[in-house]
């Protein structure tokens, strides 16, 4: 048991952002399956931190904790490790809201390998890298977030502007529940955090989720989600792609607010 729970625990503290690579490969090609060189390894760090909310932060810690210890042996591929539900159902909004940000109750042996791209800080990627922490929320994770979707939306704004970063998680739930009303927000977030480029990404998988007419046949499109593309896929960072994920996602919440 130790072993597993040792390795659920990495993955954790790896998705807060508590852990990092002090070592780098030798070798840097454009895309190489090794450790990023130090000048693009703090900027890795920032794409893996993770906002942490700061509603009942203690109590939560303990509850997950204690459920660590009670995980059994072996080694589990999509296991739920899960509060019980007396304990989630105890928990009040906030606190559910803070237990769902730091602790993805699906924990899978994918916390290894990912690719590291040259220059990641001049790229724009098209996906995030949540997945890559081996850990995921539930199916009632999921749920509390889409069924409280406003609210949700409302305390990651609030929590960023007070705390002037939006982190893996907070992007990630905004994904997730298809917050396509956060894109007033998330634009004038990113034009105070040009350093943020998954901010971008952010907006191209909102974009992505919907069905603005056009999207799907840009060049953008074709080089981050058609054929042959990966996980890892990216376009360079330009003025001109930017412009043009900023006014499609302008253009994407102007048609909503006009259904």
């Amino acid at each position: 048991m130790k072993k597993m729970v040792n390795k659920i625990w990495a993955c954790w503290l790896l998705l807060l952002g508590f852990i990092s690579n002090s070592s780098f490969g030798q070798e840097y090609k454009d895309v190489a399956w090794n450790e990023p060189r130090s000048k693009d390894s703090a900027y890795y760090v920032m794409r893996e931190k993770a906002s942490i909310p700061p509603f009942g932060l203690k109590k939560i810690q303990g509850l997950v904790e204690q459920r660590l210890k009670s995980l059994p042996d072996g080694a589990l591929v999509d296991y739920n490790a899960g509060i019980s539900r007396v304990d989630f159902d105890k928990l009040s909004f906030e606190e559910k809201f803070t237990y769902t940000m730091v602790y993805p109750e699906i924990y899978s042996q994918a916390c290894a390998e990912r690719m590291f791209v040259f220059d990641p800080q001049n790229k724009i990627f098209g996906q995030l890298l949540f997945v890559y922490n081996g850990v995921f929320w539930s199916e009632r994770q999921l749920h509390f977030m889409k069924k409280n979707k406003k609210r949700i939306i409302d305390l990651i704004i609030d929590q960023a502007i007070q705390n002037h970063t939006l982190g893996l998680n907070y992007k990630t739930a905004l994904i997730e529940i298809d917050a396509w009303e956060s894109i007033p927000f998330l634009i004038s977030f990113y034009q105070k955090n040009l350093k943020d480029k998954d901010i971008l990404t952010t907006l191209l998988q909102l974009l992505k989720k919907s069905d603005l007419v056009g999207f799907e046949k840009s060049k953008i499109y074709n080089k981050l989600y058609g054929e042959n593309t990966h996980s890892d896929s990216w376009v360079n960072f330009s003025s001109a792609n930017e412009e043009y994920i900023v006014e499609s996602a302008q253009a994407l919440y102007k048609k909503h607010q006009n259904q």
